[in-house]
């Protein structure tokens, strides 16, 4: 038992010299002396300490995404409500539109087909009806962005040029109104 001890002993410590002379910083190379030599070199502690600190890093950008994916939906959901409601409000004015129309029709009727207001109304209410249906198709297309879209600068001034022909087309239909009142008196 005497001769195993003397044998292993000198290749213990040349196995604790040729260790330390490599210091390996990964666990799996070096075998038993090397990952004692890379404990007390603290060359495994700086190798974890430098792979917690880029996992901190990696969190800390997915952090980042986290918070700027949720201000992008919360844009892609605004948009979409902003759309909705000017759906909604030229649904309504296609309803008062076809109120108009039929009141025009009724105005015909009475005033005949060659009196000249009538024909300027019927005219200027065809082409209210065209930019009804032309702002109706670019919502459909705005509609038609998909998510991401939100943040895009074009997006949103689009959504805005329309809103504006919105308003311009309502100021039509409400002069169309005054005139047809006044020529149903």
């Amino acid at each position: 038992m005497r001769r195993h001890v003397l044998v292993v002993f000198p290749v213990l410590a040349l196995g604790l010299i040729g260790g330390c002379a490599t210091a390996p910083t990964d666990p799996r190379e070096g075998g038993f002396f090397g990952g004692v030599a890379g404990i007390q070199s603290g060359a495994y502690e700086a190798r974890v300490q430098e792979r917690e600190e880029r996992l901190e890093r990696l969190r800390a950008v997915q952090s980042e995404l986290a918070a700027e994916g949720r201000e992008l939906d919360s844009q892609q959901q605004t948009r979409e409500q902003q759309v909705a409601a000017e759906r909604a409000r030229l649904s309504r004015m296609n309803r008062e539109v076809s109120d108009l129309s039929r009141t025009v029709d009724d105005l015909e009727t009475r005033h005949g087909s060659g009196d000249q207001r009538v024909r300027e109304l019927q005219t200027r209410l065809a082409s209210l009806q065209q930019g009804m249906r032309e702002q109706q198709s670019s919502l459909d297309a705005l509609e038609g962005v998909g998510p991401g879209g939100g943040g895009d600068p074009s997006v949103e001034l689009r959504r805005r040029q329309l809103e504006e022909q919105r308003r311009a087309l309502q100021q039509e239909y409400e002069l169309l109104l005054d005139l047809s009142l006044e020529l149903a008196r």
